[in-house]
């Protein structure tokens, strides 16, 4: 297990980098290429924020428009509403 200070700036952000390299260990001793691993990352940041903007009670339309303020494609947005709905 990663230990780090409790004085780190951004500790949501040095969560995210330990979860990001787990992942990407797990996905490379699987056999994963580099593009796959990278994809599954990036989705796995978009179902983060979808699920986080839930949780603040945001409706399906407002938390689109935030993702898309956010720089997130439409496509991807909606390819990750509807495996989250799964």
């Amino acid at each position: 297990m990663t230990m780090f200070s409790t004085a780190t700036p951004d500790i949501d952000k040095k969560i995210q980098e330990i979860e990001d390299e787990d992942l990407r260990n797990c996905m490379e001793g699987q056999g994963c290429s580099d593009a796959e691993i990278e994809v599954a990352i990036r989705n796995m940041h978009l179902l983060d924020e979808i699920r986080r903007l839930e949780d603040i009670l945001c409706e399906p339309e407002e938390i689109l428009n935030i993702l898309l303020e956010k720089g997130w494609k439409k496509e991807e947005i909606e390819k990750a509403f509807a495996h989250n709905a799964l």
